[in-house]
């Protein structure tokens, strides 16, 4: 990396590397220092310190020298490299960006800082934030093997199954390392795509029933008020069709076929209601009214007394009761 043009500086310098290579650190540090007072106003000197401090894992002082190289030349786009890196290994992420940013300025093509930005910003958790810097990488390098996995458990932890499965088959065509592995996650993308499409198509389907049963039975409720019957009927049938247990639609067109005389009908429609909602005080308030106006009084007067246990402020249930029985010699 460096290239001192001192030649004493270069001597001391190329001593501290083999001396470094050989593991003899404190011969390849003494070196060093006497080739940075041989050339004092080389940032790669510094950064060469660095790097052997960094390896020799005393970060503190390695944060030193690559510092001092950045005295000497603020934009030493070698030294905020590797003190991303160093921030990065102390957990402190955004000052790893800080100086990967610093990087990407000087050298926007650099694929190795724009890549750490990313996995920067996904520590953080901000892996969203992060998605721009490895596409960025992917213009620069179609085939940057970490970033397809990366954005491969990105997209499929967002549940975007369909990216994912296209960063992970690239994955598995670039590196057939961990082919069992990527062809495991193609799979199960692939089937949480087909169990999404399946519940967007059901909830598609369950908001336009509710929107269209809704519309008709308010629809036949206001023919009903209307006295409109042969509307209201055709309107709880289409109601009817789309949710054959829909129980106010069964309301509505047992109404609509008292309305216009269909007597037994009705009474069928409003059994169903109740075989749907044994609960539904209105059917048994319109079966009691049938039977009523059919003469059936113990009939009627059998669902007025079942509707006054379920509700005893019903409109009119006490009144009819006490009708019914004045009418029965028995009661």
């Amino acid at each position: 990396m460096a290239n001192p043009n001192n030649t004493y500086a270069q001597r001391h310098y190329e001593s501290a590397l083999d001396f470094f290579d050989q593991g003899q650190y404190d011969k390849a540090m003494q070196q060093i220092e006497k080739a940075i007072q041989q050339s004092p106003g080389n940032p790669d000197l510094y950064a060469t310190k660095g790097i052997f401090l960094h390896r020799m894992n005393n970060m503190a002082h390695a944060i030193d020298a690559y510092q001092a190289a950045l005295k000497v030349a603020p934009d030493h786009a070698f030294s905020h490299y590797n003190l991303g890196l160093i921030y990065m290994k102390q957990n402190k992420a955004l000052q790893a960006i800080q100086e990967w940013e610093i990087v990407v300025r000087a050298r926007p093509r650099d694929v190795d800082a724009i890549f750490n930005i990313a996995v920067a910003l996904a520590h953080l958790g901000k892996s969203k934030q992060s998605v721009p810097f490895y596409k960025k990488v992917l213009e620069i390098d179609p085939n940057h093997i970490q970033t397809h996995q990366n954005l491969g458990v990105i997209y499929r932890d967002d549940g975007n199954f369909a990216l994912a499965k296209k960063h992970f088959t690239r994955l598995k065509e670039l590196d057939s390392t961990f082919v069992e592995v990527v062809e495991n996650e193609i799979m199960k993308c692939e089937e949480q795509e087909f169990l999404q499409n399946l519940t967007n198509s059901n909830q598609q389907l369950s908001e336009t029933v509710t929107h269209v049963t809704g519309s008709e039975v308010a629809n036949a409720l206001i023919a009903i008020i209307e006295e409109d019957f042969n509307l209201a009927l055709t309107l709880a049938d289409e109601s009817l069709s789309i949710n054959p247990a829909d129980v106010q639609a069964l309301l509505i067109k047992g109404q609509a076929l008292q309305g216009l005389s269909r007597s037994s009908d009705a009474i069928a429609v409003f059994m169903r209601a109740l075989a749907e909602a044994p609960d539904s005080t209105d059917a048994m308030f319109h079966l009691g009214n049938i039977f009523l106006g059919l003469g059936e009084l113990e009939k009627a007067l059998e669902y007025f007394t079942r509707l006054k246990k379920y509700d005893s402020e019903y409109p009119l249930v006490d009144e009819n009761i006490n009708s019914i029985k004045a009418k029965l010699p028995h009661q």
